[in-house]
């Protein structure tokens, strides 16, 4: 009897364990992440308020679907990127890589206070998505 009770209890430790393990970075981040703020700092002389409002209606219709702890789905309007994630959990830095095999990877942007801040460096300015999280 001694024996198969500390069969259980061994294997109850080890789920607790692998469970443990298993939810981390990856499981606050599995979900749809939606564009909340977009704020875009373009030199006024080279565009227009027209342009930026484009520019902002067509970064907000960009969904992120983290499917797993590896893979992310990248919804831009009617179509979807399939990529592979990383996060380093002290600096809160995600990058991804489209292709499995690859090494070249491309900064998507930072966890910070629950949401992902992403900037970007177009010749006309800066954009910066806020994403939250909706599912």
């Amino acid at each position: 009897m001694k024996r198969f009770s500390r069969s259980v209890i061994g294997l109850v430790m080890m789920v607790i364990i692998a469970y443990s393990c298993n939810s981390g970075s990856a499981n606050k981040m599995i979900g749809t992440w939606k564009a909340a703020d977009v704020k875009i700092d373009f030199d006024e002389q080279m565009s227009s308020p027209e342009m930026l409002k484009q520019v902002a209606e067509r970064e907000k219709q960009t969904y992120l679907n983290f499917v797993n702890d590896t893979v992310l789905n990248i919804m831009t309007g009617e179509n979807t990127y399939k990529a592979f994630w990383v996060m380093d959990e002290k600096t809160g830095l995600i990058n991804y890589r489209f292709d499995d095999a690859g090494v070249s990877m491309n900064e998507l942007g930072h966890y910070v206070d629950k949401t992902i801040v992403t900037s970007s460096s177009t010749p006309l300015g800066t954009i910066t998505i806020t994403y939250k999280k909706e599912k």
